[in-house]
């Protein structure tokens, strides 16, 4: 295990406080049953306090005396990426002493002259290390490539490595677990790693996974997660990287398939802790609950009936036991006092208003008298085309509020359809 550290950014590293054996003497306080997961769906900025304000929030200390880890894995600028965790929670009353770069790596930053992190691929065994994240309040996993962080962490045979069973006995015991990007797609079992949802709902599945290149585009590619998350699988990127046909796809098709799902907008996080979950940051979480629907057919195009979204925003609260939606406060259900009366047309893409999932279901659908269904249409290869018809039913329920002037909508049970078709283009 390297020793050898360099520049503000390494040298907080968790071994450097632990050399020769000698543990802190001041044992973080755990509880007796799981910590909160923290779990952002990407592209975090500055402005986002509540997100990170969310991982100190469980623990039961100050501020400058919480010891977070960092586990760099995912990212190929491990550095600058850690720089800036550093000031996001210096800002929030952390020590920077007390925030430790956790030496977990399989890829060399090239900034860093003097350290190779790639000598860190094997600290996934490294029992010292291990032992001491038992002093630590909270663990934040860097964005970038899951597959590089399941990597440092796993054993060729899918089993736990030391460092990783010291992390599962850590939140076991109540501490913070918090990822955004590749730290939330490794919170399933089942972990999504690449493809999009055209390529999942046409083609299915791929082994082949080389780069983040294979995250962009074609078939869905599925690896072994952590399984911290253990009430469904989770997808980030979901609105601006329209993630919802590859969850789906996993959801219905493949053998670490489950029967709900859970999209986190980019600069959003879910917060699940003592059995609800909230939100926080600028968008939403998707639910989908595939629970009741039916197969006409199976294979590809995936044709699917009855699947229910729901879409929570901050304020809202969900308990996953009961199936309970709280709304938040100063939200207006939106059946029976419909603001609109306007006829809906196909959404087709950037000529379409309404373009994201919220928006067409918010405006187009629950808060338009003039119609109980919108549709949209997924135009794939060789003729093949999706029809996905959105439906308000009688389980149906929509939440207007407003954020000074911005209208915004949550829901909760939109039916959702695909069906396959067969077109064809042709130029005047």
């Amino acid at each position: 295990m390297s020793t050898t550290m360099t520049r503000r950014t390494l040298k907080h590293s968790l071994l450097a406080l632990s050399l020769g054996g000698a543990l802190m003497s001041s044992q973080a306080a755990f509880a007796d049953s799981p910590g909160a997961l923290i779990i952002a769906g990407g592209f975090l900025q500055e402005s986002h306090e509540d997100v990170f304000q969310a991982v100190i929030n469980p623990v039961d200390k100050p501020a400058e005396e919480i010891r977070l880890g960092v586990v760099p894995a995912a990212t190929g600028n491990i550095s600058g990426n850690y720089d800036k965790i550093v000031e996001a929670f210096s800002r929030l009353g952390l020590s920077e002493d007390n925030i430790r770069l956790l030496p977990l790596a399989v890829n060399d930053d090239k900034r860093t002259e003097d350290v190779d992190e790639s000598e860190w691929a094997d600290n996934g065994r490294d029992e010292e290390l291990a032992a001491s994240i038992d002093e630590l309040d909270a663990i934040w996993f860097l964005g970038g490539d899951q597959t590089r962080i399941t990597a440092v962490l796993l054993e060729e045979d899918g089993s736990d490595t030391p460092v990783l069973a010291a992390i599962r006995d850590f939140h076991s015991r109540g501490g913070v677990l918090a990822g955004t990007s590749a730290g939330a797609a490794i919170m399933s079992s089942t972990m999504l790693a690449g493809g999009d949802s055209k390529g999942a709902l046409f083609q299915g599945f791929s082994d082949d996974y080389e780069s983040m290149n294979n995250q962009e585009y074609g078939p869905a590619v599925v690896r072994p997660g952590l399984g911290f998350f253990e009430a469904g699988l989770i997808d980030q990127h979901f609105d601006r990287k329209a993630r919802l046909g590859r969850l789906l796809t996993v959801m219905l098709e493949h053998e670490g398939g489950q029967p709900l799902g859970v999209g986190i907008d980019e600069g959003t996080a879910l917060i699940v802790d003592n059995g609800e979950w909230q939100v926080a940051g600028r968008g939403g979480i998707t639910l989908v609950d595939t629970s009741e629907t039916t197969r006409p057919t199976s294979g590809f195009p995936i044709t699917v009936e009855n699947v229910r979204l729901s879409y929570l925003l901050p304020g809202d609260r969900y308990q996953p036991e009961s199936g309970e939606y709280h709304v938040r406060e100063g939200a207006y259900e939106t059946l029976g006092s419909e603001y609109f009366e306007v006829p809906v047309s196909l959404q087709s893409g950037l000529f379409s208003a309404n373009r994201n999932l919220q928006e067409l279901i918010g405006f187009d659908l629950l808060d338009n008298s003039a119609t109980e269904q919108v549709t949209s249409l997924l135009i794939g290869d060789d003729n093949q085309a999706l029809r996905i018809v959105f439906t308000q039913d009688e389980q149906t329920q929509g939440y207007w509020s407003q954020d000074m002037t911005l209208d915004i909508y949550s829901f909760e049970n939109v039916r959702m359809d695909l069906e396959p078709l067969r077109v064809e283009i042709h130029t005047p």
